[in-house]
């Protein structure tokens, strides 16, 4: 297995710091609060502190919602340990070409990351926005639901990364793509001629997440 990456967020995890954390993780407690509940999460003082300071000055109003879902997988990510698996590339294109029923998938764990081979898999933030690699995907999921974020467009020469978000119940139901299309199948010119995958739906970021899970390794 060849070794993991550098993490998208090492630096993020170093600014904040372990203290941060663990304070998060006292007044969780203390309030009897679910972390797995992302609003009880976002709504504790504690947590509401960190994210202020999380988000820029001059950030969108509406990117609060996304420094929120970003704050709340680091944090589930590393009260759990901080699990990173890794998926072989030989893996993820047999996955991706022809995936399996995700009814059959195991239910642990219920927290990691999983890295996903370099530039392998594609996705754009918006209809409008240009597609980017997908370096991995946050994989947190309960009895009866899967929630993940992936991370997009992380090169060491660039500050920060996009990140997208999905959650479904479980196993999830694949929307039809419009142009009827197989899922995973590529959107971007001549994507298919280098064997690359597109993610289109959030059916399908639910659907990557747990298929990259069950079959990753670390």
């Amino acid at each position: 297995m060849s070794a993991p990456r550098p993490l998208p967020w090492t630096a993020l995890i170093a600014a904040l710091g372990e203290a941060t954390f663990e304070g998060m993780r006292a007044a969780l407690a203390k309030a009897a609060a679910d972390p797995f509940d992302r609003d009880a999460f976002l709504l504790d003082g504690a947590v509401g502190r960190v994210l202020r300071d999380l988000v820029p000055a001059d950030a969108p109003a509406e990117a609060v919602t996304g420094y929120g879902a970003l704050l709340h997988a680091l944090y589930l990510h590393w009260s759990h340990g901080s699990p990173v698996r890794v998926l072989e590339r030989g893996a993820a294109t047999a996955l991706l070409s022809a995936p399996p029923d995700a009814a059959a998938l195991p239910a642990e764990p219920p927290v990691a990351y999983v890295q996903l081979p370099e530039r392998l898999v594609w996705a754009a933030s918006a209809p409008s926005a240009p597609h980017e690699p997908m370096d991995g995907v946050f994989v947190i999921r309960s009895q009866r639901r899967c929630r993940a974020l992936a991370v997009l467009g992380f090169r060491p020469d660039r500050q920060g990364f996009t990140a997208i978000e999905a959650e479904a119940p479980l196993p999830p139901r694949l929307e039809q793509r419009p142009d009827g299309s197989p899922p995973f199948a590529t959107v971007l010119p001549a994507g298919d001629r280098v064997g690359l995958f597109s993610v289109t739906s959030p059916s399908e970021l639910a659907l990557l997440a747990l298929l990259a899970l069950s079959a990753a390794q670390g």
